[in-house]
């Protein structure tokens, strides 16, 4: 009899041979080690892609903002074409052209350019140079039309325009210029509204009229002291050009320039929407920054210089009544300080036996000449207790200032000042002239702890009790603050930085209460007499701390990225292999099932077909048989017969269990064959009449039990892991 053919096994994944242990693969720690360095380097290169995509985004939303406005015509070979990373100079020109006031149809204003500003931003040198051209410099240019003429140089922009004054400015200074940007005056106006008002400090009291009879020329109306201006009085401070010299109102300029750096350079990239708007709205740029080329590398280069300080570098001219004039050499020492002039800031000489404060080291006594200070008035004192009882915190005034004989009398004003939130702030300020012309600094103190103009001092060096934050214009010290008693108060220089740090420490020191009480402590009232102190040397670093502190942020991040990536790589990969296996698992345990339950069925029923059936039971009982008769002996003597039943078989034995193993996939279940014809034994009685039929018994097969499958071992990374 022959048993149930099905498949012994089945495929093992990877092809490996049955009911083998498939081999272990080779070790991979290089080629994981490539695959480390691949995944990190595609991050890094996806992140800069999309660091680059968004740059360029930028880059062409800038270019559309610029778009706004007409670009200015200039001959593509006037401007020097730049490269990513090499410095550049920039030209910045205000044009006072203004329609004739309803009182005057016939005064009309010119275009003529009332500041021309070159600005150098080097990414080699520490600081960035800025540099007025005095408007009343007088030169010689030829007109488009072929005349040749001498007069202010301001006057080109009003012969030809912008083309004529780079061509002026080139051949006077041999300077090349690589972009120009140009703004009139009601565009400058809008522009200072749009971008909120600027905090910053009137040196001091400017006011003119213009009334029949008199002469006309701008109107300005300003209070001195430290204040928020907006679009009307930022106008009339930056454009006013009388009452002292060009030095002075070009220096007007870039003190507002400066406190438009500090108040919103921190913030510009965040609200660089806004700052694009305004930019492209309020001021026309030459032809080539409509291109993307351009605007993305003075971007880059505006970035890397955003912490730099300004180096404002004073134009050696000689002032005469009417005219400006400056020789050659004159004007070459000024090209050079610009161009070059931008080594490391010297470490200015400070006054007396000063120690380091919290961002200093220790300060080196050197005996030097004394500087005597004059003492203040007592007129001016009682003025000063008389203002006192109208503020919240005590008014302190130096009892000896830096000025010459003849200098004005001071000037006290007691006013308000609302900060960024709208809370308002008593304040007051004392403005000393200098005894020179346009010379004036102010001495201020407010409730206001943390004004715009005192962020981020640049050195803190220790006078007695007091500790004094310095700020620093370039290489000029701009401020020196302290704070005590609730309150803080500081020391703004002239417009030109014309006070020594020497000077500006003395007066701080100098500068006490006007109307004690027992707290104050027994500061002495006596003038000063400081010795030359060298402070610590004080690094202009090409990159601010900030920066740098993001740039190592950015390369972390970019780093734990990548390894991040990578464990999720691994981690995925191991998943899909759990996956792969726990399929074929369930897809081998479903067919497994199918044909267990179709065996199974099919050999319940081959040993149900193959069991003998048993007699039937009698119904009655049987008869006795009949008597034998006898017969004679002799022929035609009766025989005796008997019919007996056929001697049993041997009871059959039970079918083996049939050999069970799972076939191939999608592979149908195979029917067991019918049971063979039973086999005839010689010399075997017949069978009786009406007995069941005896079949023969199977013959004996080794039973092979079931086939067990068994699932290849899995290796993964070079380890063996067992299940």
């Amino acid at each position: 009899m022959s048993s149930t053919t099905v498949p012994t096994h089945l495929p093992s994944p990877g092809g490996a041979p049955p009911g083998s242990i498939p081999p272990e693969p080779p070790r991979r720690g290089w080629w994981m080690t490539k695959r480390f360095l691949l995944a990190a380097v595609g991050i890094v290169l996806l992140s800069g892609g999309a660091t680059a995509a968004v740059a360029l985004n930028e880059v062409s939303k800038v270019v559309e903002a610029l778009g706004q406005s007409k670009a200015v015509t200039i001959a593509p070979k006037l401007l020097t074409p730049t490269s990513k990373g090499a410095p550049e100079t920039l030209l910045l020109v205000g044009n006072d052209e203004r329609p004739p006031p309803k009182s005057n149809p016939f005064g009309r204003v010119l275009p003529h350019s009332n500041e021309m500003l070159l600005v150098r931003i080097d990414p080699s040198k520490p600081t960035i140079s800025m540099l007025s051209i005095p408007r009343e410099l007088q030169v010689t240019f030829t007109a488009p039309n072929g005349e040749v003429i001498t007069n202010r140089i301001n006057s080109a922009y009003t012969y030809g325009g912008a083309q004529l004054m780079v061509e002026t400015i080139k051949r006077l200074f041999g300077l090349t210029i690589n972009h120009v940007f140009i703004t009139s005056f009601p565009k400058f106006k809008q522009a200072v509204d749009e971008l909120g008002c600027v905090y910053m400090g009137v040196d001091k009291r400017y006011y003119h009229v213009n009334e029949p009879g008199g002469e006309q020329y701008f109107e300005i109306n300003l209070q001195p002291g430290y204040q928020r201006m907006c679009g009307k009085q930022a106008l009339e401070f930056v454009a006013n050009r009388h009452e002292d010299t060009s030095l002075i109102r070009d220096a007007r300029d870039q003190r507002f320039l400066l406190e438009v750096k500090a108040q919103y350079g921190a913030t510009l990239f965040e609200n660089r929407e806004k700052f694009e708007r305004i930019l492209g709205r309020n001021v026309a740029t030459d032809n080539t920054l409509h291109g993307q080329e351009q605007v993305l590398n003075l971007l880059e280069l505006l970035v890397e210089s955003q912490g730099k300080p300004v180096r404002q570098v004073p134009f050696n001219v000689s002032l005469l009544k009417t005219y400006d004039t400056a020789s050659e050499q004159q004007i070459q020492e000024s090209v050079q300080s610009f161009l070059n002039g931008t080594a490391s800031i010297r470490k200015p000489k400070l006054g007396p036996a000063a120690h380091a404060g919290s961002h200093a080291h220790n300060v080196h006594h050197h005996v030097n000449a004394s500087i005597t200070l004059t003492p203040t008035t007592s007129s001016e004192l009682d003025e000063a207790r008389s203002q006192a009882p109208r503020l919240s915190f005590p008014l302190e005034y130096p009892r000896a200032r830096d000025s010459l004989g003849g200098a004005e009398p001071d000037t006290l004003r007691v006013y308000a000042i609302r900060d960024q939130q709208g809370r308002i702030h008593p304040i007051y300020d004392i403005v000393i002239a200098r005894g020179e012309l346009g010379q004036f600094y102010d001495v201020q103190g407010t409730s206001w702890r943390d004004p715009p103009i005192l962020s981020n001092p640049d050195q803190t060096v220790q006078v007695g009790s007091r500790n004094y934050e310095l700020f620093y214009a370039g290489e000029k010290v701009r401020v020196i603050a302290w704070h005590e008693a609730g309150a803080v108060y500081w020391i703004e220089n002239t417009l030109t930085g014309n006070v020594s740090p020497r000077a500006m420490l003395a007066m701080a020191d100098s500068t006490v209460p006007v109307i004690r009480t027992s707290s104050d402590g027994s500061r002495p009232e006596a003038i000063p007499t400081l010795h030359a102190v060298e402070l610590p040397p004080r690094t202009a670093a090409t990159t601010s701390l900030k920066f740098k502190i993001g740039a190592l942020l950015g390369f972390a991040g970019i780093a734990v990225l990548a390894l991040l990536s990578l464990l999720l790589l691994s981690r995925r990969r191991e998943l899909h292999l759990l996956r792969d296996q726990v399929a074929h698992a369930l897809a081998l345990e479903a067919r497994q099932r199918t044909l267990l339950a179709g065996a199974g069925a099919s050999g319940v029923r081959r040993v149900q077909a193959s069991a003998p059936k048993a007699p039937p039971m009698p119904t009655a009982t049987p008869k006795p048989p009949p008597a034998p008769t006898s017969a004679p002996t002799a022929a035609g003597a009766p025989t005796s017969t008997a019919t007996a039943p056929p001697a049993p078989t041997s009871a059959p034995k039970a079918p083996p269990a049939p050999t069970i193993t799972p076939e191939p996939p999608r592979a149908p279940a195979s029917t067991p064959k019918p049971p063979p014809a039973p086999i005839s034994t010689p010399n075997a009685p017949p069978a009786p009449a009406g007995a069941p039929e005896a079949r023969p018994a199977p013959r004996d097969v080794p039973d092979p039990g079931p086939t067990i499958y068994r699932a290849p071992r899995r290796w993964r990374l070079g380890r063996r892991r067992n299940r």
